[in-house]
């Protein structure tokens, strides 16, 4: 079995959430950051990542809150 390293798993871009694969020879991608958000000034980028963070946070929680309701009125 071909042990697999952390640099040739797909990545998930810290500021659009979106999945890349990293490293691709002649692309712009970083670890952290796909093609597209790579070219965003430091400041910019910073604060999608915020703004990306706290969308992924409500969203689980919202999940959270439904399985929450179903399995409530489910009776278990």
């Amino acid at each position: 079995m071909e042990k697999v390293t952390s640099g040739q798993r797909p990545r998930t871009c810290r500021a659009c959430g979106k999945k890349f694969e990293y490293p691709v020879k002649g692309s712009d991608a970083t670890r952290h950051h796909c093609a597209d958000c790579v070219g965003l000034p430091p400041e910019v980028r910073k604060i999608v990542e915020r703004l990306n963070l706290r969308v992924v946070q409500l969203e689980n929680q919202v999940r959270r809150l439904q399985e929450k309701t179903v399995n409530q009125t489910t009776g278990n």
